[in-house]
C-alpha cells in the first residue's frame, strides 16, 4: 500500500512524503476528463481513486490513466475517500458513507449516519471517524457498523484527526480523536468510547481539517488565527494571526521547525513550530510567506525538500524548502481552472484535480544517486 490512502496522507494529516526525492520539475504523464469539480484523490499500490461534486467514484490505473471502474452515484463524492486493502470508503450524500471493493467497484456496505453534513472520514487502526451535524461517530471499517456517537453542541466542520497522547500521571499512551466544531471550538475525545477529554476555543470557525504533529494540534480559522494546541490539555502553545482567513490545513515539518498553511490573502504562510514566528527572510523584516496568484484552498504537500501548493488561478507551484521557499517550477491547468483539492503523492507521481473536471498525473525523474 502507498502512504497516501486518506486525507492529507494519513490519520494525522501529515501532508508530506519526506522519503522521496522532491521534483525539480514536473511533466504531465496523463490526463482524464471527469464530470464536475474533482475532489482530492487517494492511492493504493497501482490505482488512484477520486470523486467529483457531481457524483460517481472513479478508479484509474496509476501508470496509464486507464479507467478500471466507475461506481455511479447521484450525490456528490468530492470529499477525500479512504482506501484500504479491502475497501474504498467515501461520502455519498448528505448522511451516507459508502464502501466498495477497490478492485471491482462492487458495493460492500452503506451506512447512514445519525445526521447530515457528513465530513471526510479518517481511518486509524481499523476504525473510521466521521463528523456530522450532530457530532462525531466511530465506525468499524470492515462492516460500517457504528461503534459510538458523541453528540456535540455544533456540527463538526472537517475531517477528524487521530493521534496518541501521553497521560502525564500514568505510564501509558492512548489515542485521541480531535475535531473542529462550527461553534469556534476544538474537541478531543477518547477513541475507544468517544468520551470527552477537553474542549478548546478558537478565534473563528476552523476552515479545514486539523493536523497533528509533535504533540500539537494545528488549526487555522476564518478569523485569520493559526493555533497550536497541546494534545494532552488543549492549552495553546502559540497563535499566529493574519488579516484574512486561513483556507487550508496546515502541513507541519517538526524536524525543519516549519509550518505551512494557505490563506485567502494569496499567501502560503510559513511559521516556525515553537512560537509561530515568521520563518522566511526579508530585507528588513521576516516575510509572512510566499505570495501566489490566487487563494489557497488546497492544502500544501511536501515531497522531499519541495513544497507543492495550488491556487484558485489553476497554478501549481514547486517551492524549494532548502532555499527559503524560492520558486522551482510552475504547472498550469487547462483553461486556468482552479486547484482547490489537495493533491496526492505517489512514488514519482503527483495526482492533481481541477475544478473543471480534469485529473492530472504529473511525474518527475529522481536525480541519479
Amino acid at each position: 500500500m502507498t502512504g497516501w490512502t486518506q486525507y492529507h496522507g494519513g490519520p494525522q494529516h501529515p501532508g508530506h512524503r519526506r522519503d522521496l526525492a522532491g521534483p525539480q520539475r514536473v511533466e504531465t504523464n496523463w490526463t482524464v476528463d471527469l464530470s464536475g469539480a474533482v475532489g482530492p484523490p487517494v492511492l493504493d499500490r497501482d490505482t488512484v481513486f477520486v470523486g467529483t461534486d457531481r457524483g460517481n467514484m472513479y478508479a484509474f490505473d496509476r501508470e496509464t490513466g486507464r479507467r478500471r471502474w466507475t461506481y455511479e452515484t447521484i450525490a456528490a463524492t468530492d470529499s477525500t475517500p479512504v482506501v484500504t486493502r479491502d475497501q474504498v470508503v467515501f461520502t455519498s450524500g448528505s448522511d451516507t458513507l459508502t464502501a466498495v471493493d477497490p478492485a471491482r467497484g462492487d458495493l460492500e456496505w452503506e451506512t447512514s449516519l445519525p445526521a447530515p453534513e457528513v465530513t471526510t472520514p479518517t481511518l486509524d487502526d481499523g476504525q473510521l471517524y466521521v463528523g456530522h451535524a450532530d457530532g462525531l461517530s466511530a465506525l468499524e471499517a470492515e462492516t460500517g457498523d457504528v461503534r459510538w456517537t458523541h453528540e456535540t453542541d455544533a456540527p463538526v466542520v472537517a475531517a477528524p484527526v487521530i493521534a496518541d497522547a501521553r497521560v502525564r500521571d500514568r505510564e501509558w499512551e492512548h489515542s485521541r480523536v480531535f475535531a473542529a466544531l462550527a461553534n469556534e471550538t476544538v474537541v478531543a475525545l477518547e477513541v475507544e468510547s468517544g468520551e470527552d477529554i477537553w474542549t478548546a476555543p478558537t478565534d473563528g470557525v476552523v476552515t479545514a481539517s486539523p493536523t497533528v504533529a509533535d504533540g500539537r494540534v494545528y488549526v487555522g480559522d476564518d478569523d485569520g488565527t493559526l493555533l497550536a494546541l497541546d494534545t494532552n490539555s488543549g492549552r495553546t502553545w502559540f497563535s499566529y494571526e493574519i488579516r484574512d482567513g486561513f483556507t487550508s490545513s496546515a502541513t507541519v515539518l517538526p524536524e525543519e521547525e516549519s509550518t505551512f498553511i494557505g490563506a485567502a490573502d494569496g499567501y502560503l504562510h510559513v511559521t516556525d513550530t515553537t512560537f509561530g514566528r515568521r520563518k522566511l527572510r526579508g530585507w528588513l523584516f521576516a516575510k509572512k510567506g510566499v505570495p501566489l496568484d490566487g487563494e489557497l484552498h488546497a492544502s500544501p504537500v511536501v515531497i522531499g525538500d519541495v513544497v507543492c501548493v495550488g491556487d484558485t488561478t489553476g497554478s501549481l507551484y514547486g517551492l524549494d524548502l532548502t532555499d527559503d521557499c524560492s520558486h522551482l517550477w510552475h504547472f498550469g491547468t487547462d483553461d486556468s481552472s482552479a486547484i482547490t483539492s489537495t493533491p496526492a503523492v505517489g512514488d514519482g507521481q503527483l495526482f492533481v484535480g481541477s475544478d473543471d473536471g480534469r485529473l492530472y498525473c504529473l511525474t518527475w525523474t529522481p536525480p541519479e544517486q
